[in-house]
């Protein structure tokens, strides 16, 4: 949670990096739970493997790596963000209504969410040297760092935000049904924490905090729309607060296309309710350093820096 520009705008900043608003041509039917006849047929690095598709333990081991390895092939692309921000009262009352767009471009190989415009106007003078300030700032910081800073750099929201890699471990899965998103067919995991489940750290104890729905694509087994509840309070976020994301297939590679986050919070010693949500476009592939992306080297990177 944060404030955007002094405005007293309250919004999820922790929770979601990447997001979904229904998208304009994406398909999202929801089917009676589903019994397929067959099992998959998963290419692996020994051959082939055959998975049930009821079996949703078996699915996630196989379908988090290529997601979060795809997480990491998204990253090579630049794009534009337009963002919407509006924060009640919770009687309803609307207290802010913001936008802004953002270009996500690569400084010194990493990607930088640069603002171009605030509440559909050009940035003022004054905005404009700030955010060129902020971009030297970065540029400067990040000309500074080794490749495993930069690594290291990339790993930090993504399993905070959505806690795939803890799924099949904490948490209790199950195959709900089938569905439909962008056009092609997707097997519906639910996965509901655990509770006999033991945390290790604190990043598993947050993970517990939240019940996931993922969707995944039934020919590539890469989650193609999640949505995560949290079913417990996270630090000011309170429980019920929602983020979901659906992502647009491209070359091969599942985008961020579009989010919404439904919030509320505590901003001092109020509660505020709030939506968030980002609709991402003019995807373009860029050339990055692939020591950084090296998969090898980063098994459980996946975030986009902010």
């Amino acid at each position: 949670m944060r404030a955007s520009r002094g405005t007293g705008i309250v919004f999820l900043g922790a929770f979601i990096l990447l997001s979904h608003h229904p998208r304009a041509g994406a398909q999202s039917q929801q089917s009676s739970p589903t019994q397929p006849a067959s099992s998959i047929d998963v290419k692996i690095a020994d051959g082939v493997r055959s998975i049930p598709p009821e079996d949703a333990n078996s699915l996630l081991r196989v379908a988090v790596p290529r997601t979060l390895k795809n997480r990491r092939e998204s990253m090579a692309y630049t794009y534009q963000i337009n963002y919407r921000n509006r924060n009640f009262t919770v009687q309803g009352k609307l207290l802010t209504d913001y936008s802004a767009k953002y270009e996500v471009i690569f400084v010194e190989g990493l990607p930088y969410r640069r603002q171009i415009e605030e509440n559909q106007r050009s940035l003022s003078p004054q905005q404009a040297a700030e955010e060129d300030r902020r971009y030297e700032q970065a540029f400067q910081q990040r000309s500074r760092m080794s490749l495993d800073q930069k690594r290291d750099y990339l790993k930090r929201p993504w399993n905070v935000d959505f806690p795939l890699p803890q799924l099949a471990d904490l948490f209790s899965n199950r195959v709900v049904g089938e569905d439909v998103v962008d056009g092609r067919p997707a097997i519906v995991v639910e996965s509901l924490p655990r509770a006999d489940a033991q945390p290790a750290d604190e990043e598993q104890r947050r993970a517990l905090h939240k019940q996931v729905k993922l969707w995944i694509d039934l020919e590539d087994l890469i989650v193609s729309r999640i949505e995560a509840t949290l079913v417990a309070d996270d630090a000011a976020m309170k429980k019920g607060t929602t983020a979901s994301i659906e992502f647009l297939r491209k070359d091969g590679v599942y985008l961020p296309a579009e989010s919404d986050v439904q919030f509320e919070a505590m901003n001092g010693a109020e509660i505020v309710k709030g939506e968030t949500q980002e609709q991402n476009q003019d995807f373009h592939r860029f050339h990055v350093d692939v020591r950084l992306l090296a998969p090898a080297q980063t098994a459980g990177d996946g975030g986009l820096a902010q």
